[in-house]
């Protein structure tokens, strides 16, 4: 007998039942603003995020997005994801900007307000972040899947008066990953899935300027000015992951996520206080996102209880500058377009390993308990630590439970807290030559829910 899968009126029906469900999913999510206060995001998944065990764990449609090959265990199944994160952030130390005006010399220089002041500074960020998985068993073989998560981004927002405003008021960014997938079984213990990675990154960034002036009735501005750019771009990678099956209670998963290189067009402009405004739409931001290399082993102790572990490998050494070209200040005698042809910012990340372990307790048959801790070393350095991306050294403690609610429909919750270790900030401006020299302190706190239908 053929293992293929000969469509049925019942499948047709699941079918298409199914890609109603996933495009209210892609509705839900592109309506959404997909923000972190992290740079590389976890939160495509609140059951896989409660236990840990992300290549191996093959527990619901999620898995398509961890190790695509575990689609071939799935019945046809959507996945409704959502997690809460709320990560206050606050800077304590001293901040100096100069005034733009001595740029120009005698005399407007002698007019020249200056800024140096200490203290402290916070953002609040509070995010939604919807995910969307799907999977759909074509044969006893053969299976597709579809994901759509917020797989990067950051957002701080530190207020138009804050105290880092000359090196930072605010950044924001909406990404969205879509990832279908194939998968193929070729015995009861080896399984591969694979699949383009297809990734929406859009980025939006304020800073203000000390144009002030002593007199500005002479030369200067009252207030501050501002700058700012926006910046968006499709790019694309891809996906492959292995699942071998040891026994029935043992499994080993790899997945591999490739590099993205998102090379984003847009506008920069800058507001002269009072004075004028002016833009450019040549603006573009190089930026890499790094590969990710996955390791899972889970592992039934009993029919109720299992272990898991993750091992990440993030290649972050592939982030040593941002480039941005055709920034925009005011035109000056020496640069009557106002334009900047290049801008570097130095980053010099290095490459992490992270370690989690987890596991989960099934107290009867329609409620179980899940719990997992992740370390997680931050890439950046403290020579080049920015307070748009403050990243430190983060412990994170997750608790979670799923409910079966009906045969067909299961209901996850999870909480967790990430404790952040603080960090040292050197930020220095490259247009402004405003400096930010302190120490910043985050912590993250996530609340989720996900539904799971099978269909």
């Amino acid at each position: 007998m053929s293992n293929y899968w000969k469509p049925k009126e019942g499948d047709m029906k699941k079918t298409q039942k199914a890609l109603r469900l996933s495009t209210l999913g892609l509705l839900a999510i592109f309506s959404s603003q997909v923000y972190s206060s992290g740079y590389k995001l976890e939160f495509q998944s609140a059951s896989t995020l409660g236990d840990a065990g992300e290549a191996a764990v093959v527990e619901d449609a999620g898995t398509n997005w961890y190790n695509s090959a575990g689609l071939v265990y799935l019945p046809m199944q959507v996945v409704l994801s959502t997690i809460d994160v709320y990560a206050p952030t606050t800077f304590s130390g001293e901040v100096s900007a100069p005034s733009t005006l001595n740029q120009f010399g005698p005399p407007a220089s002698l007019f020249a307000s200056n800024f140096a002041a200490g203290g402290r500074a916070s953002s609040h960020p509070n995010t939604v972040l919807p995910a969307m998985h799907l999977s759909v068993p074509m044969s006893d073989c053969v299976a597709l899947g579809l994901s759509v998560v917020p797989a990067w981004g950051l957002s701080q927002d530190y207020g138009e008066s804050s105290l880092v405003r000359y090196n930072l008021t605010r950044i924001y960014t909406k990404t969205i990953d879509i990832a279908p997938s194939i998968a193929w079984k070729v015995n009861n213990q080896w399984s591969f899935g694979i699949g383009p990675d297809i990734h929406y990154f859009s980025v939006q960034s304020k800073t203000r300027v000390r144009t002030q002036s002593i007199d500005p009735t002479i030369v200067g501005t009252v207030g501050d000015s501002f700058s700012r750019f926006s910046a968006n771009d499709w790019g694309y990678g891809g996906h492959i992951g292995v699942l071998y099956r040891m026994n029935d209670t043992t499994r080993i998963g790899l997945n591999y996520r490739s590099k993205l290189m998102m090379h984003l067009d847009g506008h920069s402009s800058f507001g002269l206080d009072q004075q004028g405004f002016f833009e450019t739409n040549l603006f573009q931001l190089s930026l890499p996102l790094p590969p990710t290399t996955t390791l899972s082993v889970y592992h039934d102790m009993t029919p109720c209880w299992a272990l898991m572990g993750t091992i990440a490998y993030d290649q972050w050494n592939v982030i040593q500058n941002y480039h941005a070209k055709n920034y925009i200040q005011p035109p000056v005698p020496g640069n009557p377009s106002g334009i900047i042809p290049d801008v570097n910012a130095p980053q010099d990340m290095r490459n992490t390993v992270d370690l989690s372990i987890g596991t989960h307790y099934k107290i009867n048959e329609k409620l179980m308990l899940r719990s997992s801790f992740k370390y997680e070393p931050t890439p950046t350095s403290s020579a080049f630590r920015y307070v748009n991306f403050p990243d430190g050294i983060k412990y994170g403690i997750q608790i979670g439970s799923r409910y079966q609610a009906t045969p067909k429909v299961a209901i996850d919750l999870l909480y967790g807290h990430v404790f952040v270790k603080t960090t040292h900030i050197n930020d220095i401006n490259p247009i402004t030559g405003a400096v930010a020299s302190g120490h910043q302190r985050t912590n993250i706190d996530l609340l989720g829910g996900q539904l799971v239908w099978n269909l």
